[in-house]
């Protein structure tokens, strides 16, 4: 899959649910940027183990993301993040994984798996370096890329 597929993939969509992991690496305010274009006028919710404040610099709205690793006392912002994904059952939901490795696999992984295999309308898109694969369960919906999502990103 190429970076244009996942334009299209999200263009699709009428939600986005969004991972970044701890594979992210480098510079990334290019790719925060990056990413807040690709998500620009979309419905969208990032579960980041990363830079809070680096995505909105970039512009990506604080109300719709948490970091949980981060700010492990913010319940606030997971439970706003809970009441979207409520929301997104039956819906047309591209789910992008970002540089998700096993760190906290609890928090966007095999969440972000059970998601898509309950939401059949759902697509993954999981870019990862080092752990691409997907469970067998939604590999029919998904696509996978072995890449630095960041140099994929801001190629």
């Amino acid at each position: 899959m190429t970076y244009e597929k996942i334009k299209e993939e999200i263009k699709d969509a009428s939600l986005v649910l969004v991972g970044l992991g701890e594979e992210l690496t480098g510079e990334l305010s290019g790719f925060y940027k990056e990413l807040a274009e690709l998500l620009k006028n979309k419905d969208y919710f990032i579960v980041t183990l990363k830079d809070r404040e680096g995505l909105e610099k970039a512009g990506l709205q604080k109300d719709q993301i948490t970091a949980p690793v981060e700010e492990p006392d913010n319940q606030e912002s997971w439970d706003q993040y809970l009441h979207w994904l409520s929301f997104t059952l039956n819906q047309k939901l591209c789910v992008l994984e970002l540089g998700v490795g096993f760190a906290h696999p609890n928090l966007i992984r095999f969440p972000f798996e059970k998601t898509v295999y309950f939401n059949k309308k759902a697509r993954y898109i999981r870019v990862s370096e080092k752990f691409p694969q997907l469970s067998a369960e939604i590999a029919d919906r998904g696509e996978t890329v072995k890449e630095d999502p960041v140099t994929l990103f801001v190629k």
